[in-house]
């Protein structure tokens, strides 16, 4: 009695062993009778089976209900992937709308003197630069662009066209610093001046008129006038963020912030 006490488990299992082993024999015996005996075999056995019955029952539920959940969590993923490619497409759709309207805004561009058709590009590379300096575009000579035709869009002028080949053009913009523009002042048109790239991405002049009272925030647009190429009048250009004089030349310089997002441009029209 005390080996059992102190195994109480081992001696637990040896009982269940026992019992089924009688069971057993006792259901050989009676030859599955449906007598007394054969009923409390049956009760016996129906009582030990059951839990068994319902542990392999849980456990197959389990297995299946986890194979589910994996199956509905794939197609949770696969959707979720198609969302997010149907978002993609709907904000790229929706960015290309807005810059189509704002290059349909250059195809009217104000204070021009003249009709003028216009054809629309795609940027398609750079020439090694952060800054759109020089770029490239899908249209060429058989869309009717030539050497010095003036590059706008919505936001207001960017270039004019340096070189062309047949469905391809080269740019270059006026935040270069070779590319010189006249310009006036849109508040005063008698106020006129000259700019260029300042090597930084942004614009760089002077005025022709020291004393015109220029003021930060003023807004300047081509003058149609003076230089090669020759710029259609009153193209956005840019606004005036910063005013000095010059002792040793004795001019009035500025620095202008450009109109146009030079860092991120992806669509253009060429004047023709």
């Amino acid at each position: 009695m005390k080996w059992m006490k102190e195994h109480k488990f081992l001696t637990g299992v040896a009982c269940t062993v026992l019992a089924l082993c009688i069971v057993i024999v006792l259901s050989y015996l009676t030859g599955g009778s449906t007598g007394f005996v054969g009923r409390q075999i049956g009760n016996v056995t129906t009582l030990v089976q059951k839990p068994i019955a319902s542990a392999s029952y849980a456990v197959k539920n389990g297995i299946f209900k986890f194979r589910d959940t994996v199956a509905e969590n794939d197609e949770l993923k696969e959707e979720n992937a198609r969302l997010k490619q149907e978002i993609t497409k709907i904000r790229l759709t929706e960015r290309d709308l807005q810059e189509l309207r704002e290059l349909a805004g250059a195809f009217n561009f104000d204070g021009t003197a003249y009709d003028y058709n216009m054809v629309a590009a795609n940027v398609i590379s750079l020439d090694g630069t952060n800054w759109f300096n020089i770029f490239t575009i899908d249209r060429g000579a058989d869309d009717g662009i030539y050497k010095n035709a003036v590059v706008v869009n919505g936001s207001g002028l960017i270039g004019t066209v340096m070189e062309a080949g047949s469905d391809w053009a080269k740019v270059i913009s006026i935040i270069d610093e070779t590319n010189k523009v006249s310009f006036i002042v849109l508040r005063d048109p008698d106020m006129v001046g000259i700019l260029q790239g300042d090597g930084s991405g942004g614009l760089a002049g002077f005025m022709l008129d020291n004393q015109a009272g220029i003021i930060e925030g003023d807004v300047l647009v081509t003058s149609g006038m003076g230089m090669d190429p020759m710029y259609p009048k009153g193209i956005e250009i840019g606004k005036i963020t910063s005013i000095n004089y010059n002792m040793d030349t004795q001019l009035k310089t500025i620095a202008i912030e450009p109109s146009v997002k030079f860092k991120n441009l992806r669509k253009v029209a060429v004047v023709l």
